[in-house]
């Protein structure tokens, strides 16, 4: 009897699971279907797109770039959010710059940077003569995407898709996100590995061996937690001031200028203490 019981569960499970997917909405095949609208998935979009490789990039936010985010603020400054510095050794990325044509400049470090050891000493005033090789992207690091974002057909880059599951079918490879079922030849994730890893399911299951990879791989600056104060004016520089502080008080524990690039705007931005992180949004 218990046999039968159990028997007759699964069975209506296998029938719900079966139910939900004929549910889905089936979406027209494409040859790759790429996970996330960040540098990494806008990149590989266009390079499909110089080889005439039809794809559709699924994308959980409502934006375009990842953890790429530039935010102009009504005063005209342009902080970012996300991604910011380039360095020398980006090999790859720079070569990338230069085909699509954005611009670098220099991180502004000219002056004396403030160093902050404890509350009870007073800060330490070094002067740099602001060569350094920091650079930042003219205009924000999102010029990298809206660039690339150029060379792709919008109707191809869907938002607001949260892919739940992936899946190998005798025709290929299914997606499936918002009630639909996105089919292709290929899938390629862009996201990080522990947000994969703990939010898609696959079918059939990864390996245990991968499975443990993606949820130990660290997500690099996934812990991090920025901020920005736009200004009227740079007085920072006024006062003969690099606007770079690093501090092991608080609540700021590392921040640079970030002026925009037409002299318009002007902001300090830098990394807040972890703690911050567990503030609501007014104690921010």
């Amino acid at each position: 009897m218990y046999l039968r019981v159990v028997i007759l569960i699964v069975l209506s499970y296998i029938r719900y699971s079966n139910q939900n997917i004929d549910n889905c909405e089936r979406m027209e095949s494409t040859d790759v279907i790429i996970v996330g609208a960040g540098l990494t998935g806008m990149t590989l979009a266009r390079n499909l797109a110089q080889k005439g490789i039809k794809f559709i990039i699924l994308e959980a936010r409502d934006r375009v770039g990842g953890r790429i985010h530039s935010i102009k603020k009504e005063d005209g400054a342009v902080v970012e959010m996300g991604a910011t510095w380039f360095f020398p050794h980006f090999n790859n990325l720079f070569k990338l710059l230069k085909q699509i044509k954005v611009d670098l400049e220099g991180q502004f470090m000219k002056g004396y940077t403030m160093y902050e050891s404890d509350k009870k000493i007073p800060a330490r005033k070094v002067y740099s003569s602001g060569d350094d090789d920091m650079f930042r992207v003219k205009g924000g690091t999102s010029q990298i995407i809206e660039k690339l974002y150029e060379n792709i057909e919008r109707d191809q880059v869907l938002l607001k898709q949260k892919v739940t599951e992936i899946r190998k079918s005798s025709e290929g490879m299914e997606v499936i996100s918002n009630g639909q079922i996105f089919k292709s030849r290929r899938v390629v994730t862009t996201v990080p590995q522990q947000l994969l890893a703990n939010s898609v399911k696959f079918s059939p299951a990864l390996s245990s061996d991968v499975m443990g990879i993606l949820k130990n791989t660290h997500t690099w600056m996934g812990d991090s937690v920025k901020g920005a104060v736009t200004y009227k004016t740079p007085f920072w520089k006024e006062n003969n001031l690099s606007g770079a502080l690093y501090s092991n008080v608080g609540p700021f524990v590392q921040m640079y200028d970030q002026s925009s690039s037409d002299g318009k705007g002007f902001a300090l931005v830098g990394f807040l203490d972890g703690s911050i992180s567990h503030l609501s949004l007014q104690e921010r």
